[in-house]
């Protein structure tokens, strides 16, 4: 069985629209608008979240100077944590450390965060719309470098092996040196003329492999050391003639379980790999920017629509699917216990059973656009800049 989920004729979610489907009265086009499904209430809900801390992040405004984001800007930023502690950047331009609810230090780097922190205990790392990339040391928040590069970076850096890797918006991925910020090597991938603003995080494979999603719709490996190329993967393709149904973006994280990987594109291909043998297990269907979980066997996705899906891990089948979240514009899921959490356009959380039923809810304020889990905690940054902590 496959699951049909793919891009509409205007990129919905993503955003760029570029297809008229009509013409308001001056002749310009104007795109469909698809109405968020109303939510519908839960028989015998279940308390499956504990909120534990919920607080806004310093602005740059009054003791801060610096600038806002606009509408081209996207925010999709992810909090750090480091023991207690978490670091966490508002989209004005404010860097901040929490240990508890003790504000530890804050820095105003002077321009829109484009990029969620990224931290190996020692620094912490943000890029920004201008194309700087600034790291701080991750306990005092001391600026160690800066690091101006071609285009901004959309994604949290990857660290490791002595380099702050970052992949920009322009297709080209940098690894700099994590001493001080001197380039070390970079690595061209094929930009395309037209794709859906957004960044798949790199994700350290071992030691020796690092792999970037990128919106030519592959799936680079790369030696983190030197910038060798050491394997590609085609994963989206695409689907028709227009500008739009050319985009084939892999915007999700890569997912990988032991030997098998993971990955979602915009044009709807889901792929999974053996890689051991680097051969395909499947090919299902699902357009997706977001990244994927695990659910014992089952492996979640979100769809551009706002479907929930899960597949069979091994063969690509669809297990279930939810359509009850259309258009709410949903962020990656994620596993929390027995459970899978996603959050929407107006930061509810949905927690879904095994079998795709909907059982509880909760909420934070602003629009959610990804979860992040760590140990027994779920961490959410919204739109408004509201960093907010659940137990579960």
């Amino acid at each position: 069985m496959k699951h049909i989920t793919k891009p509409l004729a205007v990129a919905s979610v993503a955003v760029l629209a570029l297809t008229a489907t009509g013409c308001d009265r001056f002749g310009r086009s104007k795109a469909p608008k698809n109405t968020p499904a109303k939510l519908v209430k839960i028989d015998n809900e279940i308390a499956i979240l504990n909120k534990v801390a919920s607080f806004s992040l310093p602005q740059a405004g009054g003791r801060f100077k610096g600038v806002y984001a606009n509408k081209k800007d996207v925010i999709d930023l992810q909090v750090a944590q480091l023991g207690d502690m978490l670091i966490a950047a508002s989209g004005t331009g404010v860097v901040s450390a929490f240990d508890g609810n003790v504000q530890a230090w804050s820095v105003n780097v002077g321009d829109t965060i484009t990029s969620g922190v990224a931290t190996d205990g020692r620094l912490a790392v943000v890029g920004t719309r201008s194309g700087k990339v600034v790291a701080f040391d991750a306990m005092s928040g001391n600026v160690v470098w800066e690091r101006n590069l071609s285009s901004s970076s959309l994604a949290p850096a990857l660290i490791g092996s002595g380099r702050v890797m970052v992949s920009a918006n322009d297709g080209v991925i940098y690894a700099l040196n994590a001493s001080d910020g001197s380039q070390v090597w970079q690595f061209s991938t094929q930009n395309p003329a037209v794709s859906v603003r957004g960044a798949a995080t790199p994700i350290s494979l071992d030691a020796n492999t690092a792999l970037f999603g990128t919106a030519d719709g592959r799936i680079h490996a790369i030696n983190p050391q030197v910038g060798t190329p050491l394997w590609t993967r085609r994963i989206g393709r695409a689907i028709g003639g227009s500008r739009v149904h050319q985009m084939s973006d892999v915007d999700g994280t890569p997912l990988v379980v032991g030997q098998y990987l993971y990955v979602p594109s915009y044009s709807g291909q889901l792929t999974g790999f053996d890689m051991s043998t680097g051969r395909a297990l499947f090919v299902s269907e699902l357009a997706s920017t977001k990244s994927l979980a695990l659910l014992g066997n089952q492996l979640i996705g979100t769809s551009i629509h706002g479907d929930v899906v899960a597949f069979d891990a091994m063969t690509g089948d669809v297990v279930w699917e939810n359509s009850e979240l259309k258009y709410r514009r949903l962020t990656n899921p994620v596993t929390i216990g027995n459970h899978v959490a996603v959050g929407d356009l107006d930061g509810v959380v949905h927690v879904f059973d095994s079998t795709g039923k909907i059982i509880s809810r909760t909420n934070t304020k602003g629009q959610l656009t990804s979860l992040q889990v760590a140990q027994n905690r779920l961490y959410t940054q919204s739109s408004q800049d509201v960093v907010t902590v659940w137990q579960f």
